[in-house]
């Protein structure tokens, strides 16, 4: 087995962390995580029953302490799209398999409640799963901040990240769909293949009024303006591959991503289905194998499918395959290694293979042997949405090196033919999301599908 302490400046706290926290390779999930807003529900479908998102607290169930997990920042932060949060209570719900999670955050914790079925018994343990909840992240966030420097300080402002643990399937496809995309998009998106392939769970009432009949508004008003949402279980590689067809998902809007997700999922089913991610995701690495060895090894099976490249096969490993030394390299997270890492990288026009290993390899360096963890929390702290999180001298130091970053950039590329010049402006723009391979580091190159197995 690899020996991840021997990389690591902080060995005793980060490994007792990562020896506290089993992976559970054992536990397979066949059906993954999904959610809501995902449009008319499916002619054929039968509502399992009606509920309400928000009732008394009887209903709800503490989790674990608000230190221990921030669902803002977990869940709103690219790495899943199965999540929202309801704007006026502020509660979050989503899907995990077969189950429909509502969450809370009150002052000192997390609570949940377990809105379909309803009397899961195994409802604590399937979210405890999903959010890792047996590892101490506290003990790993100060393992990461023992050494100072900038990305400690930022650590520290964003408590309660946690990386989670999705179903394989879904987040193949979910990512697949990442390409040259934003969250919000991606989310219409993996909703979209909810809704036309998947399985009706629940429908939502999202009226939380609680008045009496008669207080004001009648109930036949109300009933008029019910708001509703509905819940899907995330299809199956069977399920979408006997289903869909590129026609219907350009019209559903999946743009030049549609053919790769029809091609990606017969070929999922042609290699075994959901057996062949877990399959990927329990494989252990023989005593030879070093590092590289062993990060090749999981990209080459993921880059068989349509759609996928190294950016995407690594979003998969992190968040689905138990890889919790994958890096998701793209122009983002090259601008945090070189802005924390390594200036020189200030030169580099694009995420060609050797570049993309550098990259990763500062990350895996500072924090293994949970490498991939910290660089969640470090993309989510340079989110636009999330820089209200930080102190306010933080962010205008954050603004200042960009602003430097670009000026330096835009007066070299000011020298150069107007074709280099527009790759790089196109390098300045940022990215809100994981989204694209590295082959569409530079957004105005036409996207191509990487249906390639690298012997």
């Amino acid at each position: 087995m690899r020996a991840w302490c021997a990389q690591s400046p902080l060995p005793s706290a980060a490994a007792d962390v990562a020896q506290r926290a089993p992976l559970r390779r054992g536990v397979k999930r066949e059906a993954p995580t999904h959610s809501l807003d995902a449009g008319p529900e499916p002619a054929d479908a039968t509502v399992v029953k009606r509920e309400r998102l928000d009732a008394g607290d009887d209903k709800w169930h503490v989790l674990c302490s608000a230190q221990e997990l921030s669902c803002e920042r977990t869940l709103a932060s690219g790495q899943t799209f199965s999540w929202r949060r309801h704007p006026r209570t502020q509660h979050w719900s989503g899907v995990i398999g077969a189950h429909v999670f509502a969450l809370r955050e009150r002052d000192a914790s997390v609570e949940f409640r377990c809105l379909h079925p309803s009397d899961a018994d195994s409802a604590r343990e399937e979210l405890t799963h999903y959010f890792r909840l047996e590892a101490d992240a506290a003990l790993l966030y100060t393992a990461w901040m023992q050494t100072q420097d900038a990305m400690a300080q930022l650590i520290q402002h964003l408590p309660g990240h946690r990386l989670v643990r999705q179903d394989p399937v879904e987040c193949l496809f979910a990512f697949i769909c990442s390409s040259n995309n934003n969250i919000q998009r991606i989310q219409q998106m993996v909703d979209k293949l909810r809704a036309t392939y998947g399985t009706l769970l629940l429908t939502v009432d999202l009226d939380d009024n609680d008045e009496e009949e008669g207080a004001g508004t009648s109930a036949s008003s109300r009933a008029a303006t019910q708001e509703t949402r509905s819940y899907y279980a995330f299809p199956t590689a069977e399920m979408l591959a006997a289903s869909c067809e590129e026609a219907t998902l350009r019209a559903l809007g999946f743009g030049y991503r549609a053919p790769f997700i029809t091609k990606a999922s017969r070929q999922l089913v042609a290699l075994g289905g959901a057996s062949f991610l877990h399959g990927i995701r329990d494989w252990k690495p023989s005593a030879h194998d070093d590092a590289a060895a062993e990060q090749d090894a999981y990209q080459e099976q993921l880059m068989v499918f349509a759609g996928v490249g190294r950016k995407v096969a690594d979003c998969v490993a992190l968040f689905a395959l138990e890889r919790l030394d994958a890096i998701p390299v793209d122009t983002h997270v090259l601008q945090i290694a070189q802005r924390e890492f390594d200036a020189a990288l200030a030169e580099t026009k694009s995420l060609t293979p050797a570049v993309y290993r550098r990259v990763g390899d500062h990350f895996r360096a500072r924090f293994a042997p949970l490498a991939g963890w910290a660089h969640s929390v470090l993309f989510t702290g340079d989110l636009a949405a999330f820089q209200s999180h930080l102190p306010a001298d933080m962010q205008r130091q954050k603004t200042t090196k960009a602003t430097a970053a670009t000026g330096k950039k835009k007066k070299k590329a000011a020298t150069k033919n107007s074709g280099a010049l527009k790759a790089e402006a196109n390098e300045q723009l940022p990215s809100d999301a994981r989204n694209g391979t590295e082959e569409n580091a530079q957004v105005t190159r036409a996207p191509r599908a990487p249906s390639r197995a690298r012997s």
